[in-house]
Formats: C-alpha cells, structure tokens, sequence
C-alpha cells in the first residue's frame, strides 16, 4: 500500500512537471520595434523598387522616412540652375529622410512645365541614392 502510494505520488510530481513545462511562453531576448511604418515609408519603398534599389534601403529608414521638405529646401535650390544631380545627391544625403517630398515637388514642377519627366526622374533616382548613402552610413547610439 506504501509503495502504491509512493508510485501515484511521483506519477502526479511529474505529470504536474510536464504540465507547466509545456505550458511555459517563449519570453523575447529583445524588443520589438513598435512603430509602425508609415505611409512616408511605403512611398519610399515605392520610388526605390521603381529605380531596383528596395533591396539597398536600410532598416532604419522605417523611423527616419519623412513626408515633405526641411525648411532650407527652397534656400538650396532657389533657382534651376541650382536643381542638378549633384546637388540634389549632395542635398539628399545631408536629409536622407525627405525623398518623398522631393517627389512631390519635382511632381509639382514637371507638371508647370519647370523641367521634363525624364529630368525629374533623374533627380528622384539621384535624391534617393544620396538617401539611401547616407542611411547606410547612420551612426548607432552610444551607451551611457
């Protein structure tokens, strides 16, 4: 009677042993991002899968990626002649993030007749590559 008691005493001990070992949750090492990734970031994977270069872009992009212009936009490029492909290159990898308001711009300007769709299609491809550089080249963060 003794040992019968013993066996369902280790019987219960272990099955109540695997119980909780199966019921365990795998617990994450890290952080997941949570941001959510934005329509700025959509579109500019949009225009870097235009020109081939989606698999070039950074994971960082998903938070850097903004819609619209830095203030100094118009400062820089205030006339025409200021609108080439080094500039805008040397411009874009100063302010990766902005891409997709220079296609917005250059939209607005192809369609006032400013320059021609190929010439504006030049310049994206040429602000996203000075983006995309300078993404790359992001420093990471020091610890304290």
């Amino acid at each position: 009677m003794q040992r019968l008691l013993i066996v369902i005493s280790i019987l219960l001990i272990s099955g109540c042993s695997t119980i909780g070992a199966s019921q365990k949750q795998t617990v994450e090492i890290l952080e997941t991002n949570p941001t959510q990734v934005s329509s700025a970031y959509n579109q500019y994977i949009t225009i870097a899968t235009y020109f081939g270069q989606q698999a070039e872009v950074p994971y960082i992009a998903r938070v850097r990626v903004k819609e619209g212009l830095p203030s100094d936009f118009k400062q820089s490029f205030a006339s025409l002649s200021d609108l080439n492909a080094s500039a805008v290159f040397a411009y874009f990898e100063q302010h990766p993030e902005f891409v997709v308001g220079m296609q917005a711009y250059l939209n607005t300007i192809i369609r006032r007749g400013y320059i021609s769709h190929d010439t504006g299609k030049r310049l994206l491809r040429n602000a996203l590559q000075g983006s995309i550089k300078s993404l790359k080249t992001t420093p990471l963060p020091t610890t304290n």
